[in-house]
């Protein structure tokens, strides 16, 4: 039986209405309202970002303080319902390479399918790491980029939010820092990630602190000083150190590593294994030294050893932290996040729980 054109619009209109409300009729989780997108009237005067690798550790997680997760791997959509249960955004790490960005058709497709699984998922968001930052030709595409990441998501998710990593300072390069500069106008926040200061060793190869207090200092106030809004500002503090093996030991602070090339310098601290706060915690305790705090760096380290090899660690810890999180009144940040939040241990020993109530308290400033 042939339907009259009156009644094939009316079916269609009926389609494209169940299709934008699937949300009410396909939800997973118990509570429907669970599967829309947090409103973009919800704001927090202080942001606190979780970087979320997987597993299930979530469910331990100090949600109380938290108001963005960001996932990386899996998803789970057990963690999408009870994030907003709890007032949480939940946005999802992307990856784009130089190779990706000098053709335009790709960049759309990229969003697009972002956007999509975004949609699909009731996400809030996209959390963007460019991975060949450090390229200048690359750098100068960051603000188109980011620009039409927020028009297409901000079109179709009301009230998502829109974030990319950046490098601990923006000194490296003028042209560089410019473009990050630019880009940061298009996000809602930019996550400087204040670690890894020693990827790139030109002189002494030595073991060294992973976030110095006065690089992360300067690094913070770098991207201030080149005109990014401080409340765009994510300050990103690990909660992971690295391992260093000794070539030779002199004595504690004192570990002469390997001259290994990266990317050019002769030596790099990220020729050597990062390891989560858990394991640095069992490795403490069996430990040659004992904890060493370092005044100058304002970082803990120690010294163990695996039959004749020494081995030095240099982490963070919650002095530490709590040492970088008066950045944020102190430069009047948006915010404050850790990498990540599944490196510390959830287990039901109070020795493991005490220091890892310890680790998220020390992100809240008093």
């Amino acid at each position: 039986m042939c339907r009259s054109v009156a009644g094939l619009l009316s079916l269609a209109v009926l389609a494209l209405w169940v299709t934008s409300s699937s949300c009410i009729h396909d939800c997973f989780c118990p509570e429907p309202s669970h599967c829309r997108p947090l409103s973009a009237n919800k704001r927090y005067p202080v942001e606190l970002f979780a970087f979320h690798g997987g597993g299930r550790d979530w469910k331990h997680y100090a949600w109380s303080k938290i108001t963005t997760i960001v996932t990386s791997g899996v998803y789970d959509h057990d963690l999408l319902c009870h994030a907003h249960a709890h007032k949480a955004r939940v946005v999802t790490e992307e990856e784009m390479w130089k190779e990706d960005m000098f053709d335009h058709r790709f960049q759309a497709s990229w969003i697009n399918k972002r956007l999509y699984a975004a949609q699909e998922r009731y996400l809030d968001g996209v959390h963007v790491i460019f991975r060949s930052v450090v390229d200048a030709a690359f750098s100068a595409k960051l603000p188109q980029m980011v620009q039409e990441i927020k028009i297409k998501f901000k079109q179709s998710i009301p009230g998502s939010q829109i974030s990319f990593h950046a490098p601990w300072n923006c000194n490296a390069s003028t042209t560089i820092c410019s473009n990050l500069v630019s880009a940061s106008k298009y996000a809602d926040y930019i996550h400087v990630a204040s670690f890894d200061v020693q990827v790139y060793m030109w002189t002494q190869c030595f073991a060294n602190a992973n976030a110095p207090y006065h690089h992360s200092q300067t690094g913070i106030y770098s991207y201030i000083k080149k005109g990014v809004n401080s409340k765009k500002i994510i300050l990103t503090v690990p909660w992971f150190g690295y391992d260093y093996t000794c070539k030779r030991f002199i004595e504690a602070g004192r570990c002469e590593l390997e001259n290994l090339a990266f990317n050019g310098p002769p030596c790099s601290g990220r020729r050597n294994p990062k390891i989560p706060y858990k394991m640095i915690m069992q490795l403490l305790s069996k430990s040659i030294s004992g904890r060493i705090w370092d005044d100058d760096l304002k970082a803990p380290f120690f010294v163990y050893k695996i039959g004749k090899a020494f081995h030095e660690v240099w982490y963070d810890d919650p002095e530490s932290i709590s040492l970088r999180t008066t950045f944020l009144k102190k430069f009047k940040l948006g915010g404050i996040a850790m990498w990540n939040a599944n490196y510390v241990n959830y287990s039901s020993d109070p020795i493991a729980a005490m220091k890892t109530e310890e680790m998220w308290n020390a992100l809240c400033p008093p």
